[in-house]
């Protein structure tokens, strides 16, 4: 196997089993997980993602399978999809809940990432006064050293959806220079769900993959990426995106200045004979991007993925003949 694609895959595939369409319940979730972490392919696991209500039920039903020798890293979601006063006012329970979760398992699980839907009811020039309050009650908690992404309204235009990008920036940059003790504030892009309309255009996650090159912000994608290569399916009957599509293009982002519309490109190429990786290079179509790099991009900027499922990304990545099989 060459290193460019572990480098690529190195934990990007957050493992989301409790949401559609799996959907499964928790007990069958966390044997999922717990199963995925004796296969050779674990070196591409990233966390266990779950609501923050739910995190007893993690606790209950994985207590037995988790070992300090092996913690767990856990995403909860927090705050409230619609509501940016919900929102806040859910979150104080949310912050006990995982720190709860934490002293209970004492060092066999972390909740390393926060995940966080910005209210779509929430205008453009009201988000920077709801982060500041959102990261103020963070900060009273003691969450420190863990990753926030904030989750892009996926009915947001293109222009709102550029304002919120900008503001989450600003935030980001003025949080680093007081010292505050959130490690990392980025975006988080939705590529699908079970219907249709749930899937963004390839022009709109090119200019989001775009914006956050030029705002220096980390990119977190979730839905519809469980296939490395954009295809149409079936259910539902719509073009689905690839991950070697999006983070492809998140690379050579980073790595050549390229705009939108040459991004876009990369994240409509339907042709595995694209995408290569040699002992030490990621390529698409010639254009390179050297180990050292990739490993320094995926680190920094391009975090990975939710998927329901974690044997479709491996086993195609195995038909592909990318990886080899276990």
């Amino acid at each position: 196997m060459s290193t460019a694609l572990k480098l690529f895959m190195a934990q990007l595939v957050d493992y989301a089993g409790l949401f559609p369409p799996a959907a499964l319940d928790m007990p069958e979730a966390v044997a999922e997980y717990a199963g995925f972490q004796n296969q050779q392919e674990v070196w591409m696991l990233g966390r266990f993602i779950v609501p923050a209500g739910r995190l007893p039920e993690l606790a209950s039903a994985g207590e037995a399978l988790m070992s300090p020798s092996r913690p767990w890293g856990v995403s909860a979601l927090v705050g409230h999809r619609e509501d940016a006063e919900l929102s806040l006012a859910q979150l104080p329970a949310q912050c006990e809940a995982i720190k709860e979760f934490e002293r209970g398992l004492k060092g066999r699980a972390a909740v390393e990432v926060l995940e966080i839907p910005i209210p779509a009811q929430l205008e453009p020039a009201g988000l920077s006064g709801f982060l500041s309050d959102f990261l103020d009650v963070l900060d009273h908690h003691c969450l420190d050293g863990r990753d926030v992404f904030w989750e892009i309204p996926p009915g947001a235009s293109d222009e709102t959806m550029a304002a919120f990008l900008a503001t989450l920036s600003t935030a980001a940059v003025a949080r680093s220079g007081a010292g505050k003790t959130v490690q990392r504030l980025g975006a988080k892009l939705r590529c699908g769900g079970v219907t249709a309309e749930a899937f963004p255009s390839v022009q709109r996650i090119a200019l989001v993959v775009a914006h956050c090159r030029d705002l220096g912000l980390a990119l977190k994608c979730t839905a519809g990426l469980h296939h490395p290569l954009r295809h149409q399916a079936t259910e539902p009957a719509v073009m689905m995106h690839g991950f070697l599509n999006v983070f492809g293009a998140g690379l050579l982002a980073h790595a050549y200045g390229w705009n939108a519309e040459k991004l876009s490109e990369v994240i409509s190429d339907t042709s595995p004979e694209s995408f290569v990786f040699d002992a030490d290079t990621f390529r698409w179509r010639g254009h390179s991007v050297e180990a050292g790099t990739l490993r320094q991009l995926r680190a920094q900027f391009l975090c990975g993925f939710g998927s329901c499922s974690f044997d479709e990304p491996r086993d195609d990545l195995q038909n592909l003949g990318l990886l080899s099989s276990s």
